[in-house]
This record gives C-alpha cells, sequence and structure tokens, in this order.
C-alpha cells in the first residue's frame, strides 16, 4: 500500500510504501523506486527490528547509510547497488568493531578490528580475514600511497 505523491501514475516525491509482509519505507520516490535519503524496517517489535536510513538509488541502497540488524549490531557506511562498498564501520552485539574498507560486501583492503576485549589487530583484510597484520608505519604510508585510502 503506498500513500504519498503520484505522478504519470507512479509514485513520485515523498510518500509512505507498506509490503503485504508488513515491512514499511519512508521516503522519496522517483518513477516508482527508491531514490535520495528513506528508511525501511522489517516489520515486527519497533524498537527491536531490522532497519536501514540512508540513501537509495534506483530502489537499492546506494551511498551514505546505516542499518541496523536486530540483534543490536549494525553497519554504518558507504553502499553501492545493494552492497557494502568502500570505506565502513560494522560494530557487532559483543562490542567488536571494524574499521576500514569493504568490497563486494565483504571486509577487504585496509582495516582494523578492535575486539571486545580491547585487542586489536591492524592490516590488510582479505574476503573477512586479517592477511597482513600491519604494524611498521611506513608500510602502512606505503600500502595508503598504492591504494588512495586512509588507514582508520
Amino acid at each position: 500500500m503506498y500513500l504519498g505523491e503520484y505522478s504519470y501514475g507512479k509514485a513520485n516525491g515523498y510518500g509512505q510504501y507498506r509490503w503485504a509482509n508488513g515491512n514499511t519505507y519512508s521516503g522519496t520516490f522517483k518513477d516508482g523506486m527508491k531514490v535520495g535519503k528513506g528508511i525501511w524496517k522489517k516489520s515486527g517489535n519497533e524498537d527491536v527490528t531490522n532497519t536501514y536510513e540512508g540513501e537509495y538509488l534506483d530502489d537499492k541502497k546506494h551511498g551514505l547509510g546505516e542499518f541496523k540488524w536486530a540483534s543490536g549490531g549494525y553497519y554504518r557506511g558507504n553502499y553501492a547497488n545493494d552492497v557494502k562498498t568502500g570505506y565502513g564501520e560494522m560494530y557487532w552485539s559483543d562490542g567488536s568493531i571494524y574499521r576500514g574498507t569493504w568490497h563486494k560486501g565483504i571486509q577487504n583492503g585496509l582495516g582494523i578490528m578492535i575486539f571486545s576485549n580491547g585487542v586489536r589487530k591492524a592490516g590488510i583484510f582479505k574476503d573477512n580475514v586479517l592477511i597482513e597484520l600491519l604494524v611498521d608505519k611506513l608500510r602502512i604510508e606505503e600500502i595508503e600511497a598504492q591504494t588512495g585510502v586512509q588507514f582508520p
């Protein structure tokens, strides 16, 4: 069910959409698709549910946004075509944090993992795995220069 602005028979401008399963979206539409800023919420308890607040393009998460899981964890960072990409920060419900680069939705590139016990491991990640621990400042600067990404 859609409630909002229409143009040429499609959602255009600000509106609210509710799917049959109870999920909702409030934000801007263009030609019937989500664009610009908006908020998507999964059906369920208002306080304990998956939500996304951020930018959309062509009906997909695209640009800066924050996705929160009902479990308490959340991701804050960049998206492209519904997938985490570029710089982003993941906060797990156990208190662990990853700050760094993402590619195709997974940790790839420079990053730092901060575990709930305070232990920090910084380096290069590939497919969600720390493959090179960086402790040498010169090596970090070298990788920053090669990739154009600043170490978090």
